[in-house]
């Protein structure tokens, strides 16, 4: 039935919605992990340089353009995100947008959630990471209110020295969009040390 699915998408009977759970770089050598990959001596260990940097965080880190970023997907549907607001208390933190249909074909959307630190912190971070998603089926013309909750967990890296994880005070950037290069909504908030 594989290719009858394929059909059915190409004449669009179906409308796809999925989403990469990866980035695809433009050449090889663009990938964060190209110079450890190999085994260049031959004794079948190769070094873990990329640390926490894995996927679209090293092309975050790296500033490099790629083919097609995490999160990213193809829909016949287009998609608006809207009147983005964040309420509560330090990192408890509640997350809401709107999510409209603006095509005449009915489909699903994934909102995704990315936390930043913004000016840097006590170690090295990822300039953004994904917290949270949501995948929503709508009509034509068809909106919803997506709430997202965050908590510590949203904020917080393990700090080694403390042996338990920790939350940097300062300012963070919330940011919401359709893929880990596709933002369409952010706002910057404050979080005090616990």
């Amino acid at each position: 039935e594989g290719g009858t699915a394929v059909a059915e998408i190409l004449f669009g009977k179906t409308n796809p919605s999925g989403k990469l759970p990866v980035t695809f770089e433009k050449r090889w050598e663009d990938n964060p992990v190209y110079n450890s990959y190999y085994d260049p001596d031959g004794d079948k260990h190769v070094e873990y340089t990329e640390g926490i940097f894995v996927g679209y965080r090293g092309y975050d880190k790296l500033k490099r353009e790629v083919q097609y970023p995490f999160g990213f997907g193809l829909s016949y549907s287009s998609f608006e995100l809207n009147n983005l607001k964040i309420s509560g208390k330090n990192t408890d933190i509640e997350v809401s947008c709107v999510l409209e249909n603006t095509s005449k074909t009915a489909g699903a959307q994934v909102v995704q959630l990315y936390v930043g630190k913004r000016n840097g912190g006590v170690i090295e971070r990822p300039l953004q990471e994904l917290k949270g998603f949501e995948k929503v089926y709508l009509k034509p013309g068809e909106s919803k209110t997506i709430t997202i909750q965050l908590d510590k967990n949203a904020f917080s890296y393990y700090d080694v020295s403390q042996k338990d994880f920790v939350v940097d005070p300062g300012e963070y950037e919330i940011s919401l969009g359709f893929s880990s290069k596709d933002k369409k909504l952010a706002k910057n908030i404050s979080i005090t040390k616990k």
